[in-house]
């Protein structure tokens, strides 16, 4: 299914996109890539993906111990992915979930998370998936990460 995004210039022309064209995430109603959800350790499980900048950020670090205080997530593969940069020894020890060290942003760019601030920031994005790898809610902010605790 190819998905079109139309945009309106100033000078009133259309211009179509398709998501090969743009840099696009996975869509709520669409596979989890297989290979991804193999490399995390949740193929066939119902799952909370979140992708975050940096251990010990304080925002990653808010929403890494919002995901392990709650007791919505029980029976909820958890797994915070961050890139090789954003790894800080001793971080994942402190929290009730799972971690992930996404090499040169391998997953990220499969599943297409855009970055934030002009590309300095990796994308926060959290995705849940149930257990046949169909992404049920996608949820992306990169100023909020209690929200992304909320939601999903």
């Amino acid at each position: 299914m190819k998905l079109f995004i139309s945009l309106l210039s100033t000078a009133g022309t259309t211009t179509a996109f398709t998501r090969s064209q743009m840099t696009m995430s996975v869509a709520v109603g669409e596979r989890f890539p297989a290979s991804a959800l193999s490399k995390l350790g949740c193929s066939g499980k119902n799952a909370v993906l979140y992708f975050y900048g940096a251990d010990e950020a304080p925002s990653c670090t808010k929403q890494a111990a919002g995901f392990s205080e709650s007791s919505a997530f029980s029976g909820v593969e958890v797994v915070g992915i961050r890139n090789d940069k954003g790894v800080k020894d001793g971080f994942a020890e402190k929290y009730a979930q799972r971690f992930y060290t996404d090499e040169n942003d391998a997953i990220r760019t499969e599943i297409g998370i855009p970055g934030d601030l002009f590309g300095l920031l990796g994308g926060r994005e959290t995705y849940v998936v149930d257990k046949d790898g169909t992404v049920v809610l996608v949820f992306n902010g990169q100023l909020n990460p209690e929200k992304h605790v909320e939601a999903a």
